[in-house]
């Protein structure tokens, strides 16, 4: 079984512990997991409170220590905020981090991954082209090891006018540039988008330009680890992937497929 990236407990917004999240993985067949809790510097219900930090190091510390047959990988899904890019670089470095997801969930004080009724109130076209160029940024700053559900912007099946190849075109130039993985995260299929983060052509493009790929569940409960998995690599085997990444002390390592 492949790694799992991306997944939440009630650290954040995720629904059980860590330790359940780690007998259900063991249980699935899982070898290596990692934790990736919400980070973010603006103050929402979804994250974890800052305050606890000390805590979760603790805690996975001690995780990874006692458990024999599933690696424990450290990680963080930490929101890139334009204008708190010193503070994010310094809360990062704060943690002995496997690994880091870079996530876009804000446009200025709006955030478009929960709050549905904004939806009515703006030009889609500024908003995916808004969306677009953050996630850009993000890799660009250099403080991220993945790209969290590069797509995002579709979650709730809003499209918009215009086709999208140019903009797939400039982003995996820019992660390509930067150095960054792009994560296959497979809850997309849960949503009313109803297809994986990044969809099928935004990942070929991203296969064209060498942009490297991990896998993520982005699993809440402790059924969801590994959704999709089986399909999600079949889909990068067609496009052309032999490989996905995973993560020790920001380092990163090859596991063929």
């Amino acid at each position: 079984m492949y790694p799992d990236y991306h997944m939440h407990t009630n650290f954040s917004d995720g629904h059980h512990t860590h330790d359940e999240m780690v007998y259900a993985a063991q249980a699935s067949g899982f070898s290596e997991i990692g934790f990736s809790d919400h980070i973010s510097l603006k103050p929402v219900a979804w994250a974890m409170d800052l305050k606890r930090l000390p805590e979760l190091i603790n805690l996975i510390g001690h995780i990874q220590k006692k458990s024999n047959s599933v690696t424990i990988r450290f990680g963080a899904e930490v929101d890139y905020i334009p204008g708190l890019v010193d503070q994010t670089r310094n809360l990062i470095k704060s943690m002995p981090l496997d690994y880091v997801i870079g996530s876009v969930h804000f446009i200025d004080d709006w955030n478009f991954d929960t709050d549905i009724n904004g939806y009515n109130e703006i030009d889609i076209d500024m908003f995916y082209r808004a969306y677009f160029r953050l996630i850009g940024e993000a890799a660009q700053t250099g403080m991220f090891d993945i790209i969290g559900h590069a797509d995002l912007a579709k979650k709730f099946a809003v499209y918009p006018s215009f086709k999208m190849q140019k903009i797939y075109e400039q982003c995996a130039r820019i992660f390509s540039e930067s150095g960054v993985v792009v994560e296959l995260n497979t809850s997309g299929n849960n949503k009313p988008c109803a297809e994986f983060y990044p969809s099928v052509n935004f990942l070929e493009v991203l296969h064209h330009y060498r942009v490297p790929i991990t896998l993520g569940s982005d699993a809440h409960v402790e059924q969801n680890i590994g959704q999709y998995f089986d399909e999600a690599i079949n889909l990068l085997k067609s496009i052309g992937y032999k490989e996905i990444i995973g993560f020790k002390q920001r380092k990163r390592i090859p596991i063929s497929i």
